[in-house]
């Protein structure tokens, strides 16, 4: 049962001993103060522990606590209160209010030879403590098993939410595993196919050359040419398939942490990479050079102290940013996510200073490694855009 419950049907038994006791305006006044007392003492007693010592830790429960003992003593000066005690009694065994369970115990005692009260009357008061005790002690250790069980079950279910967040870790580190060792395998296949087979088949083609030259009378001339023919789709066959396996084996996520790891030691390098396996041969490859001669440029001049590379797909473009900069009281110079030309950049002096170059000219002032990274945007017919700005910023577009 709920407090409330308890609280109603203790009531019910105070009022029972009220009726053979006190009459009149007496009986109202006991009984408004009895419902006043327990609606007071429900929303005052926080206590939710089970524990058997008697600390009162917030003002609520000292005002209880008190409250509890002015209403016992009040039996001293207005003796009908006596019905009040299975009431306040439940009160008292839930605050563990030791003093006023002292003197309640004492004045029920004390009023079976008091002539104020009938003896079957106090017997009965007696019970009716005894019975209000056991349902505040009954009902608090269910709440207190109730608490305990919901506690027991967020905990829980929050054990169950990190284990299933571990295996979806591990399910994607085993299919990470699985998709490099497949992209192993394709290597070594393409390794295989175009060392033995290739040469092989090399071999063949040039010892067909061979006899062709030297027979060339018919019909065995033209018998040698067919296999001749052969021998070279074959070849070309081959040489699609081997370039088929090793295109289909670039992984640009590996392939730019492994180059991005080479910074690791000098500078502090912030990689994000989003960008699906299935992107296309051109771009990949594309996305790989710039990368890697960014990277370059970046060991054999930059002095600075951070580097960012994002490589982000986006529904209707790839966009690739290597930003290397110091950080200038502890804030990084703004960078921009979206594609466009700048129009605010402030060079270190204060000056504008930028460079832009958005589908650039033969003519642009480009040293080689900027010459290379221009050619390989342009192969994929992108946007260009080189920042001079606390170090230099490469943001490039490609179209998907």
């Amino acid at each position: 049962m709920s407090r409330i419950t308890d609280k109603i049907l203790i009531l019910a038994l105070s009022v029972f001993a009220m009726c053979y006791t006190i009459h009149g305006n007496t009986f109202l006044i006991v009984f408004y103060s009895a419902i006043i007392i327990s609606a007071l003492n429900y929303y005052l007693i926080g206590r939710k522990d089970i524990s058997l010592s008697m600390k009162q830790e917030k003002l609520s429960d000292k005002i209880a606590f008190v409250l509890e003992i002015i209403v016992v003593i009040l039996y001293f000066f207005y003796p009908p209160v006596i019905t009040l005690f299975p009431v306040v009694m439940y009160d008292i065994a839930r605050s563990r209010n030791y003093i006023a369970a002292g003197l309640a115990a004492g004045i029920l005692v004390s009023g079976l030879f008091s002539p104020n009260f009938e003896t079957g009357i106090i017997l009965y008061i007696m019970l009716s403590v005894v019975v209000s005790v056991v349902m505040c002690a009954c009902t608090e250790e269910r709440l207190y098993i109730k608490r305990e069980y919901r506690s027991l079950r967020d905990d829980t279910e929050e054990q169950s939410s990190k284990l299933r967040m571990k295996n979806a870790e591990l399910i994607r580190a085993r299919d990470t595993e699985i998709y490099n060792a497949q992209l192993s395998e394709r290597n070594r296949i393409a390794r295989e196919i175009h060392d033995n087979v290739g040469h092989t088949l090399s071999r063949a083609i040039l010892q067909m050359g061979a006899l062709l030259a030297i027979h060339k009378e018919e019909p065995i001339h033209s018998e040698l040419e067919g296999v001749r023919t052969t021998l070279d789709d074959a070849m070309n066959n081959i040489r699609a398939s081997v370039h088929d396996l090793h295109d289909d084996s670039i992984d640009v996520k590996a392939s730019i942490n492994q180059m991005a790891s080479e910074l690791q030691g000098k500078y502090n390098v912030h990689v994000e990479l989003d960008i699906n396996s299935d992107t296309p041969r051109p771009v990949k490859y594309a996305l790989i050079g710039i990368t890697k001669e960014c990277i370059s440029n970046i060991m054999k001049h930059s002095r600075n102290t951070d580097v960012d590379i994002r490589l982000n797909e986006h529904p209707s473009m790839y966009q690739l940013i290597i930003h290397d900069y110091t950080l200038r009281d502890g804030r990084k110079k703004q960078s921009y996510d979206y594609p466009g030309m700048k129009d605010d950049i402030e060079s270190d002096d204060g000056s504008s200073d930028r460079t832009k170059t958005q589908k650039h000219t033969k003519d642009s002032d480009y040293g080689m490694g900027l010459e290379s990274i221009r050619t390989r945007v342009e192969s994929v017919n992108g946007n260009l855009t080189i920042t001079n700005d606390n170090g230099y910023r490469v943001f490039v577009t490609v179209p998907r």
